[in-house]
């Protein structure tokens, strides 16, 4: 029997330093993010700019339901890139 009413996929949200060779080091912050799709938990990611910007971090990145890296932001010196 079903309600109707679906839950909402969780996306997780990570933050860490990703080194100039590439390795990045274990999360700093790993938050869970429920939203109905992809565009919008990256929008609510982007809105979470003190944890995004962290220090001692340069990379963040969004983990849908399913396990996989779905988007990802790095910071660098004078810009950030998202992908």
């Amino acid at each position: 029997m079903t309600t109707g009413a679906e839950a909402m996929p969780t996306y997780r949200l990570r933050v860490a330093w990703r080194e100039r060779n590439g390795i990045v080091r274990s999360p700093v912050s790993d938050e869970g993010i429920d939203a109905p799709s992809l565009r919008e938990a990256i929008a609510v990611a982007l809105t979470r700019s003190q944890q995004i910007l962290a220090a001692d971090t340069n990379l963040a990145w969004i983990v849908d339901p399913d396990g996989h890296v779905a988007w990802t932001l790095r910071m660098d010196e004078g810009s950030a890139v998202a992908v």
